[in-house]
């Protein structure tokens, strides 16, 4: 999956919080698109199994939604690696983790998270997913 669809999915994952679902005209003014842009990534992650469509309401499969808290799992993870062993202001490290969430693979989350002693909050209190005991 590309960056590109894992920051629709993320979006979507974030919007449907509330109600468990979101819709073309919440994600395009979320992401700052068209909503033209939104309808044909979301028939693409339709296609991969991410989202289904119910009338107007978009909303994450099982796989979706899993997909969604891994990626904001390596998001927050960097967050806590850029703030907490760098020292990155807090400010900056946002953007600086949402580069390196899309490259992270299974080795590394592991390494950086044995490195880390497997924090289960971000520096701004976010719960990183992979890191809680079910």
């Amino acid at each position: 999956m590309n960056s590109n669809r894992e920051d629709y999915l993320q979006a979507i994952y974030r919007l449907s919080q509330e109600k468990g679902y979101t819709n073309n005209k919440n994600i395009a003014e979320f992401l700052g698109i068209s909503k033209a842009s939104v309808s044909e990534m979301v028939r693409k992650l339709i296609e991969d199994g991410m989202i289904d469509l119910n009338g107007t309401k978009i909303l994450l499969t099982e796989e979706g939604n899993i997909r969604a808290q891994d990626l904001l799992s390596d998001h927050r993870l960097w967050e806590y690696f850029l703030c907490n062993i760098l020292g990155m202001d807090s400010e900056k490290i946002h953007e600086q983790a949402d580069l390196l969430e899309h490259v992270t693979g299974d080795e590394l989350r592991e390494s950086l998270n044995r490195f880390l002693n497997y924090p289960t909050k971000s520096p701004k209190g976010k719960t990183i997913y992979k890191n809680i005991e079910e």
